[in-house]
């Protein structure tokens, strides 16, 4: 059973990843696991008026930035009742940055949102943080899954635990 669940999230995806991390607070409810929420964004370049003056430098947009992801990440974590939550906010190349969060945290599993969107952007932002995962020791997992009572041909949810 997975006891530490990582779930990445980045500032490109889609602003619902609810459904995602009730599915993994419910395996970590299961399991008595944890969850880390984990925010990778890219380093942000100093914010420039119009006349190219610097109104924020990169250390102030990183504040802002990381502001603004633990206001939506503790949002994400007020719905996971029962379930231990730890946040975390970190800049650098995604792929990068999530092998050293999956390695830190110990992770036995790194669950994905599916994307819920059919657009090219959706599914290539999907991509991208599937191939980010892959590249941890951890077991990926796509979610929401389907809860116990879901229609089993309802196709609106989605579970690929061996992408490996």
């Amino acid at each position: 059973m997975a006891k530490r669940i990582l779930i990445p999230i980045t500032p490109g995806a889609p602003t619902d990843c609810a459904p995602a991390a009730l599915s993994a607070a419910r395996i970590a409810r299961k399991s008595g696991g944890m969850v880390r929420l984990v925010y990778i964004s890219p380093l942000p370049p100093p914010r420039t008026d119009g006349q190219d003056r610097i109104v924020a430098d990169t250390d102030r947009e990183m504040a802002r930035i990381t502001d603004a992801a633990l206001d939506r990440l503790i949002a994400l974590a007020s719905e996971m009742e029962g379930v231990p939550v730890e946040l975390v906010v970190r800049f650098g190349r995604l792929r990068a940055e999530l092998a050293v969060e999956a390695e830190v945290f110990d992770a036995d599993l790194v669950a994905l949102a599916a994307p819920t969107g059919s657009r090219l952007v959706d599914r290539f932002r999907a991509r991208q943080l599937q191939r980010a995962a892959l590249a941890t020791k951890a077991p990926v997992v796509l979610l929401p899954l389907p809860s116990a009572d879901a229609a089993v041909g309802s196709g609106g949810t989605l579970a690929l635990p061996a992408l490996r």
